[in-house]
């Protein structure tokens, strides 16, 4: 009979087994080729803009919140565990006594450890480059750390709800956010870039008279309900799926 381990210990180890399955070169590579991007942009518009803070908070709003960092997370939260269903390896965790909240939150947690490095540096190199103060730079650190977060859940909900999660993904991304939410305000309620251009045009002064702007108070409030609301819901995916 198996030892029954703590549901602490049991997402430490989920975190640790997932964290090696998602780490390869050419996902590390190709992501760092892409961050690569925004840094050399943000250097020229740096060297170039007449109003370098409200040039670094478009820039980083859109180059970064809509599109680096959502992808970024797309690729790692939505394999996180997606993978393991699809190749069968994810029946040798429902070998082990672990609670299935675990198992989420240890995927989660895998995802976003490897997303923030791969787009927060990028983005505060960015920041840096565009020479606008601390303003920016610590906005762009704050913000990115919080859409990561509710990025990852998102798509990591997303990976056990289809079979092709990243091209799901990809039309939340630019369909959804990019698209509807521009246009429908009851749509930008309900994109994570909604609130995160909120916390970055709260923490900078710079308004871009965005459809849907909340107080940041309530971007960040939300930004965490979501990830909540995510892992949760994945947790009952989870306890609802069948593993042969």
């Amino acid at each position: 009979m198996m030892a029954t381990i703590s549901p602490l210990r049991a997402t430490a180890v989920i975190h640790s087994v997932l964290l090696k399955q998602l780490i390869s070169r050419g996902r590390l590579l190709g992501i760092s080729i892409i961050g690569l991007l925004p840094i050399l942009l943000g250097w020229v518009i740096g060297r170039q803009s007449d109003d370098p803070l409200e040039a670094g908070v478009g820039f980083v709003s859109y180059m970064g919140l809509s599109i680096l960092i959502p992808i970024v997370a797309l690729i790692f939260a939505s394999a996180s565990l997606g993978d393991t269903r699809e190749d069968g390896t994810l029946v040798y965790l429902w070998l082990r006594p672990i609670p299935r909240w675990s198992v989420a939150g240890g995927a989660w947690a895998a995802s976003v450890t490897i997303a923030l490095p791969l787009t927060v540096i990028p983005m505060a190199i960015t920041a840096i480059l565009l020479d606008a103060g601390n303003a920016l730079l610590s906005a762009t650190i704050l913000t990115s750390i919080l859409a990561v977060c509710a990025y990852c859940g998102i798509f990591l909900l997303l990976g056990l709800l289809v079979k092709n999660p990243v091209m799901w993904g990809l039309a939340y991304i630019f369909v959804w956010e990019a698209t509807i939410a521009s246009f429908a305000k009851p749509a930008a309620a309900l994109a994570v870039s909604g609130y995160s251009r909120s916390i970055m045009t709260g923490r900078t002064g710079v308004d871009f008279d965005y459809l849907w702007s909340p107080p940041q108070g309530t971007s960040i409030f939300m930004l965490i309900i979501i990830v909540v609301a995510a892992v949760g819901v994945s947790t009952v995916r989870l306890n609802r799926l069948e593993v042969p």
